[in-house]
């Protein structure tokens, strides 16, 4: 659905209650906030998992066609601390293949392929700078890796979804959680516009349940683990 397609709606004629994007429950309107600093966007906050979620999102495409480069600072440092995190997944659970969903430029998949992990990148929105070999992943890997991703989602329940029924023995990746956070928390990324969803940790755990996972979470990093699986140490990469 584009933007052409939806517009945004008089606040008089807006609910104050939407069905929650995940769970189902009832979200409460929250505040609003301006986002591409043009659209005055509503937030609502769900009753159920807690997690904080914009409006039904008809501004994306967009916000998806603007040059906000300089926005992301910190990119190929965030792609190394990613790189040793993903290793030691990998080390631990036994990982031999892995896709990393939503990618960008494929930095992070080549990274792994130097170190012998049969990684693919995927991503709509990017172009696999480092990695253009490696776009099209098998239909199943070892392991999902998604680095800012969920926040992205416009239906994390049926994108979430579309990622386990993939079976992956674990997904990793990261994302800030929800915590109460008001109209002028940095992660709401309103220049961007992109980000529409933002989890609370008890969403993480209504995720885990729902796909028969178990989730470990610390700071904005996330594990889902296959309920079955236990730690089958891999053979320590070759340099």
């Amino acid at each position: 659905m584009t933007t052409d397609e939806v517009r945004p709606r008089a606040v008089a004629d807006s609910p104050s209650i939407i069905p929650c994007r995940l769970c189902g429950a009832d979200a409460a309107y929250k505040f609003t906030t301006k986002l591409i600093a043009k659209y005055d966007v509503r937030y609502f906050v769900c009753s159920g998992c807690g997690s904080l979620e914009t409006e039904p999102p008809f501004w994306l495409d967009e916000a998806y066609s603007l040059n906000l480069g300089d926005l992301d600072c910190g990119s190929a440092q965030r792609n190394l601390h990613n790189f040793a995190a993903c290793l030691a997944i990998a080390r631990i659970w036994g990982i031999n293949s892995a896709v990393d969903f939503g990618g960008g430029d494929g930095l992070l998949t080549r990274l792994l392929r130097d170190r012998h992990l049969d990684c693919y990148v995927e991503d709509k929105y990017g172009s696999p700078t480092y990695a253009q070999q490696f776009s099209t992943p098998p239909e199943r890997t070892d392991a999902i890796f998604a680095f800012e991703v969920l926040e992205h989602f416009v239906d994390p329940k049926a994108e979430l979804g579309a990622l386990f029924a993939r079976k992956p023995k674990v997904l990793f990746g990261t994302t800030s959680r929800f915590t109460g956070q008001g109209a002028d928390w940095w992660y709401l990324s309103r220049r961007s516009g992109h980000h529409v969803f933002f989890y609370t940790s008890a969403a993480m755990h209504h995720i885990a349940a729902s796909h028969g996972y178990r989730v470990i979470e610390t700071g904005a990093f996330f594990l889902f683990v296959e309920s079955q699986a236990t730690v089958r140490p891999r053979p320590a990469c070759r340099r």
